[in-house]
């Protein structure tokens, strides 16, 4: 894993939609992007510098985790995704949203349709925010989402929080590429144990079958060691 740090958050943002850009505009296909929840401010600045890039416009997108909400509800991650990323002029058709209440009876019959729709697509690039305790996407530290295997690809999750739609570690696993996000003292205690693949968390075992990063700004590497280079 390669750690690559930042001053603040909003250089962290800039760096990292650069950095997606730079990855989606090499190839000679559309790129199969993953986005998770907090990523927003990531995507407004990729709409803003790449609103004019005509590969940006042909991302195939999907997401690793969502709020089983209506599509207007403001809590739901595609949806605010979306509008960030809305200078980009996406193609309906590589959009792929998880599904909501609406023609679904609960959350596990949608968890089995997004399921469906996926396949067997494995991602060239996905992009987690690590949230409290390590976790990323839906999946929670301690949770039977993460302390059980499933043969499921997307599974529905109900605790204290609601109703949401996660894809498994597995499914994840088969990205090509994963970058993990971690922003704030928050996540300080959180990163060295990510880096050392601490199994107790899901960003700990989570890993890209080619590549893995983790963007962090200063307040998050707070406790990672620093390394003076004398030339």
């Amino acid at each position: 894993m390669r750690v690559h740090r930042y001053s603040n958050p909003e250089a962290l943002c800039h760096g990292v939609a650069d950095a997606l850009v730079s990855h989606a505009t090499t190839g000679q296909r559309a790129l199969r992007l993953c986005l998770s929840d907090g990523l927003s401010d990531i995507c407004s600045v990729i709409s803003t510098t790449a609103a004019d890039t005509a590969k940006m416009r042909r991302l195939d997108l999907w997401w690793s985790n969502d709020r089983f909400v209506d599509v207007t509800d403001p809590t739901r991650v595609s949806t605010r995704t979306l509008a960030a990323l809305g200078g980009l002029r996406l193609t309906a058709a590589h959009i792929h949203p998880m599904p909501t209440p609406s023609g679904n009876a609960d959350v596990d019959a949608a968890a089995i349709a997004y399921a469906a729709e996926l396949g067997d697509t494995a991602f060239d690039l996905t992009v987690l925010m690590v949230g409290s305790n390590g976790r990323v996407a839906g999946v929670k530290a301690g949770s039977p989402t993460f302390l059980n295997a499933t043969p499921h690809a997307v599974i529905g999750v109900r605790d204290s929080d609601g109703e949401c739609l996660t894809l498994s570690l597995a499914t994840l696993a088969r990205s090509s590429e994963i970058w993990f996000i971690a922003i704030g003292e928050a996540a300080a205690s959180l990163v060295p144990r990510i880096v050392d693949g601490d199994e107790t968390l899901p960003a700990g075992v989570l890993r890209g079958r080619r590549n893995t990063k983790l963007f962090v700004d200063e307040k998050a590497a707070g406790r990672l060691p620093r390394y003076v280079c004398e030339l």
